[in-house]
């Protein structure tokens, strides 16, 4: 898949490894694009928001950042 490529709800879900009712909860919080109705994902710009999420319920050291 090209990094520019657009996902649907269902593929990036799938790419999430999330259930699609998850997309559809959390929307607002996901870099997507409207085209008319329908809701696209970029992927470059879905591996962006992973990289800078904060994670949860691991120490700072695992990620090679230091405390």
């Amino acid at each position: 898949m090209m990094a520019d490529a657009l996902m649907t709800p269902e593929q990036l879900a799938e790419y999430l490894r999330v259930s699609p009712e998850w997309v559809y909860k959390n929307i607002y919080d996901l870099p997507f694009v409207r085209i008319g109705k329908s809701y696209r994902f970029p992927k470059g710009d879905v591996d962006e928001w992973l990289r800078s999420s904060q994670y949860c319920g691991l120490p700072p050291k695992f990620f090679g950042k230091q405390v």
